[in-house]
This record gives structure tokens, C-alpha cells and sequence, in this order.
């Protein structure tokens, strides 16, 4: 009898494999997520204006919630029959307005840039003072020392 290389081969069973955790967002809706700190839901609790909470009540946005959630409202989109020329002009009107805060804001950056110069040059003007008077106070105990006082 001639062996068969492979005869009495079977296939090893596979160790069961464990399913993968389903994300937080396909387990719960944003109604009944109570972490105040969930990334997933965040818009959607701040849209709605505040947090669920266990016993049925409603937790307050934080005053940084309150602000974005007035930001996102004020972004205008296109509803069912509106013409694009609102839209637009919408659009241009926020746009405007925010390239005039970020000029206001470099203002204030190269206002409080020159500040910081001029105190940068005002510090280094009082300590050659503090190191004239320093020296100075030296040579008056030296003198002093001998003259044996």
C-alpha cells in the first residue's frame, strides 16, 4: 500500500472571532446619549438647544454651546424653491463680515505687537539704569572702604 502524502488532513477549526464593537451612533440616538462630552452626537444636542438627561429633564448648553449654536443658525441654507441669488447675496453678507473680523483681529495683533516692543525696549533701557546704578553703588563702597568708614 503507497501512502498519500495529505490523506488524514483536515482542516483546522478556526477559533471563533469576535464581532466588531457597532460604533456608539448605530447604538444610540443623540436623545438618549447622556455623556454631555460625545463627540457623535454634539451638533445635534446643540441644534436642539440643550443635553438630555436620564431623569427626563434637559441640561443646559454651556454659554460656548449657546454661541455655536446661534452661529449655525445664522449659516442660511437653500430651502425647497429659494433662488440662488438670496443665497448668494447671503453668503457675500457673511463672508464680509467675517473678513472684516479678521481684520479687526490682525489690528489688534500688530497693536499688541508694538506694545510688546515698546515695553521690550523700555525693559531693556531700565535694566542698563539698574546696572549703572549698580555699578555706581560699587565704586561709593569701594571709596568708602578706603577711607576706613
Amino acid at each position: 500500500m503507497e501512502a498519500n502524502p495529505g490523506e488524514d488532513w483536515a482542516p483546522q477549526q478556526q477559533p471563533c472571532q469576535r464581532k466588531g464593537r457597532r460604533p456608539h451612533g448605530d447604538l444610540t440616538s443623540w436623545e438618549h446619549c447622556f455623556n454631555d462630552n460625545c463627540k457623535e452626537h454634539r451638533w445635534e444636542k446643540v441644534d436642539a438647544g440643550y443635553y438630555p438627561r436620564q431623569v427626563g429633564e434637559k441640561g443646559e448648553l454651556s454659554k460656548n454651546d449657546r454661541w455655536e449654536q446661534r452661529q449655525r443658525k445664522a449659516v442660511r441654507t437653500r430651502l425647497e424653491g429659494e433662488g440662488s441669488e438670496k443665497i448668494m447675496e447671503t453668503l457675500e453678507t457673511q463672508i464680509s463680515d467675517l473678513r472684516s473680523r479678521l481684520d479687526r483681529a490682525a489690528q489688534i495683533m500688530v497693536a499688541k505687537d508694538n506694545d510688546l516692543e515698546k515695553l521690550d525696549k523700555e525693559t531693556e533701557k531700565l535694566q542698563q539704569a539698574y546696572n549703572r546704578c549698580k555699578q555706581r553703588m560699587r565704586q561709593i563702597e569701594g571709596m568708602l572702604w578706603k577711607e576706613g568708614v
